[in-house]
């Protein structure tokens, strides 16, 4: 009789352990979904930022204007066309022996004759000297006709007869052809060429551009904004500035002008006061 009670007991244990063991695990999910409710209720509902990428691009606008606005000022009185208190600043960062800079030249001339003042157009030089041997003599000519108020057109001659010269191993002469072309003192041109002024100048752009990290030409800048180059046609850039005029209250560009019209001569004198001209670090070359 002992020993039939014992077996009956150890079948009563045995029946009752799947019960605590699904007991144990109610409990379990019972605790573990409080816990998951109270962790819920701490945490802060955040929601998706679907403006993330607007903002990113608005951070990095800023970003960039304000390293445009804080680079050196390169020469001054900068190479200027159009007014000095314009609401919309063009300035193009170009190479005289990049045949790229020579097409977008044309189109700056047609920029220039479409908004006729109402825009202050800026050009730098930014000779890549490590490809192109004449490109550094070609902006110190530039600068050196500016000394006698005739830059842009010692710019459009160099740009329109490129070809002539950027290979050439007597580049300065054909310069000297050209100043006297456009009514130079060409002694005086010359001296200038070899003077200290008009390198300084160059390399005050040079420093400008670098401290922009620009690493091609040509390179365009509207109101702080670089452009893209798929942007640097005459339409594209039209509807940037007309924006930007819009923005500051002034009106659009008119109707294209024939191109007849577009002014290929200095139009506003470059100051030959070696006073006003801006020192650099790299000194001449």
């Amino acid at each position: 009789m002992q020993k039939q009670t014992s077996s009956n007991n150890s079948k009563s244990n045995n029946s009752n352990l799947p019960l605590a063991i699904i007991g144990l695990v109610l409990v379990a999910a019972v605790v573990g979904g409080w816990w998951l409710y109270s962790s819920s209720k701490a945490q802060p509902t955040t929601k998706s930022n679907t403006n993330s990428g607007a903002n990113k691009r608005v951070v990095d606008n800023e970003a960039a204007k304000a390293l445009y606005n804080s680079a050196p000022a390169g020469a001054q009185p900068a190479n200027m066309l159009g007014a000095p208190t314009a609401a919309v600043t063009v300035e193009e960062f170009a190479d005289y022996q990049c045949p790229t800079c020579a097409t977008v030249h044309t189109r700056m001339k047609e920029i220039n004759s479409l908004y006729s003042g109402r825009i202050k157009f800026i050009y730098r030089s930014y000779p890549l000297t490590q490809i192109h041997k004449n490109a550094y003599d070609a902006a110190v000519a530039a600068e050196a006709a500016g000394m006698q108020g005739k830059y842009w057109a010692m710019q459009d001659q160099l740009f329109t007869n490129q070809q002539a010269w950027a290979n050439s191993a007597e580049a300065r002469k054909t310069f000297d052809g050209y100043a006297d072309k456009i009514g130079l003192d060409v002694a005086k041109f010359q001296t200038d060429m070899a003077g200290l002024p008009t390198k300084t100048r160059v390399d005050a752009d040079l420093n400008r551009g670098k401290a922009l990290a620009i690493s091609g030409t040509p390179t365009v800048f509207i109101n702080g904004r670089k452009l893209a180059f798929e942007e640097m046609d005459v339409n594209t850039m039209r509807q940037i500035i007309d924006a930007e005029l819009q923005k500051s209250g002034s009106q659009p560009s008119p109707q294209s002008q024939p191109s007849s019209q577009i002014p290929t001569s200095n139009t506003v004198n470059q100051s030959a006061d070696p006073s006003n001209v801006s020192k650099s670090s790299n000194g001449s070359k």
